[in-house]
C-alpha cells in the first residue's frame, strides 16, 4: 500500500484523538485538595494583617485586636523613619540616574463649542509640548 493513502488517515487519527484529549482535558475539575478552603481570613483582614504596625489603632483597641478604619492619613513618623530615608536615598539615586529633559507647557484655549447638543464654555488648558516624558541619554547632562 502506497504512502500517500496512509497519510490522510493517519491525519484524522490523530485530529481525532487530540479532540478527544482536549474534551477530557477540559471537563476535569480540580480535586478536593486543589480548592482554596471556605474559612480562612477575608482579603481585608490579609491586608490588614500586611499593614498591621502602619495603621493607627483605636483608642480601647489592645494590640492584636482590629484596626481603625484607614482614613488616608500618614501615620506616626518614628513607624516611617528607616523605611522613608531608604525610599528617599532610592528616590535621589533614580533621579540623578534618569535626568529629565525639560518638556515646557504649552497653553491652550479652547473655545467654546458644542458636544452633542450641550454647549460647553470656553476654558484654558495646558498640556506638555512633547508627548512622552524626555529623558537624558546616559552622560548627558539635563540642562
Amino acid at each position: 500500500m502506497p504512502a500517500s493513502i496512509d497519510a490522510p488517515r493517519f491525519l484524522l487519527f490523530g485530529f481525532v484523538l487530540g479532540a478527544a484529549l482536549g474534551a477530557t482535558g477540559c471537563s476535569s475539575t480540580p480535586s478536593e485538595s486543589q480548592l482554596l478552603p471556605d474559612d480562612g481570613p477575608t482579603t481585608l483582614q490579609v491586608y490588614e494583617a500586611h499593614l498591621g504596625g502602619l495603621l493607627p489603632r483605636t483608642a480601647s483597641a489592645a494590640p492584636g485586636t482590629a484596626l481603625a478604619p484607614w482614613t488616608g492619613g500618614v501615620p506616626a513618623a518614628a513607624d516611617w523613619s528607616a523605611p522613608s530615608q531608604r525610599s528617599h536615598q532610592a528616590l535621589t539615586d533614580l533621579q540623578r540616574d534618569f535626568q529629565r529633559v525639560p518638556n515646557p507647557n504649552v497653553l491652550g484655549y479652547v473655545y467654546p463649542h458644542r458636544a452633542g447638543d450641550l454647549p460647553v464654555p470656553g476654558y484654558y488648558t495646558v498640556f506638555s509640548l512633547y508627548e512622552k516624558t524626555p529623558y537624558a541619554q546616559p552622560g548627558e547632562a539635563a540642562p
